[in-house]
């Protein structure tokens, strides 16, 4: 009777497990996530039909222990789907290579968590670090043109965009196990950074390359920089050109006298960075890119 449903269950298993290789992942992300997303669904399903033709006559299905490992994993797959909705979003363009979106829905997120968009919520879904500013209620994310989705979110600047979930905790919150921290950033990586500057928890410092700064971000988002980093390291790649970030980071990790440097950039420089300074024997942290 089970036989017909173990094609099934192959057939989502080695579809999933394929788009997870990292080079195909890498090369075909949006299609990755779309086949791990309702591969799962497809995966949960064929499971509960399993489970419900396999029943010996006598036995209640809420006296087995399968039932009840089900419900959890049903229960844990649809919880963040409960949280699920549309709300009023704030864009404004600084520039055509950035969108700041506010916030202000009821939810004041801490700082190193991050929130999930979308703009189809069972198609595609991106996750952005939250900016929320101290004693102000609701919070900011720093959007960059770094594929279709961004672009056009920077070009339509929508009205209204869907969430879910809760916010969730990212690898800057790695700064409260040190003392001093330096914070490296490129381009719009200044967003994660961003929301540990403003808290001021960790004594820390900056350094930020980026292009004019200023006329992509905004002056006010750069004045709100310098207040609370008056020592920050702010280079303009178009007046200056490409600099070392290992050794500006080194440099402000000997002035400054920091235990450990955080690295949010992209996968290059961030490896980059990691990899050098702790071939220096410096603590050195960033994202892992394995999603």
């Amino acid at each position: 009777m089970l036989y017909f449903l173990i094609p099934f269950h192959c057939a989502v298993l080695v579809t999933m497990t394929v788009f997870a290789l990292p080079k195909i992942r890498a090369k075909y992300h949006n299609t990755f996530e779309l086949i791990g997303r309702f591969g799962l669904w497809s995966s949960l399903i064929l499971f509960w039909v399993q489970f419900f033709l396999t029943q010996n006559e006598g036995v209640l299905f809420y006296q087995q222990a399968s039932f009840w490992a089900l419900s959890l994993s049903t229960f844990s797959l649809i919880l963040p789907w409960l949280r699920l909705k549309k709300i009023d979003v704030d864009l404004t363009t600084p520039s055509s290579h950035v969108a700041l979106a506010k916030f202000n829905y009821g939810v004041t997120p801490f700082a190193g968590s991050s929130t999930d968009l979308s703009r189809n919520p069972l198609v595609e879904w991106h996750s952005f670090a939250n900016v929320p500013s101290p004693g102000k209620d609701g919070f900011r994310l720093t959007i960059s043109r770094a594929g279709d989705w961004t672009g056009k979110l920077i070009d339509e600047k929508p009205e209204k965009l869907w969430v879910k979930g809760i916010p969730t905790a990212g690898v800057g919150n790695i700064e409260k196990l040190f003392k001093k921290v330096i914070w490296v950033a490129t381009g719009s990586g200044i967003g994660p950074c961003l929301p540990h500057l403003l808290s001021k928890e960790v004594p820390s410092r900056l350094v930020w390359s980026t292009r004019n700064p200023t006329k992509t971000y905004g002056e006010d988002l750069v004045n709100e920089i310098l207040a609370v980093q008056k020592e920050a390291i702010i280079w303009d790649t178009d007046e200056k050109g490409k600099p070392d970030v290992v050794q500006l980071a080194y440099e402000a990790y000997k002035e400054f006298d920091a235990e450990a440097v955080i690295c949010i950039s992209n996968k290059k420089v961030t490896w980059h960075v990691n990899y050098e300074l702790e071939s220096r024997g410096i603590p050195a942290f960033g994202a892992i890119w394995d999603s």
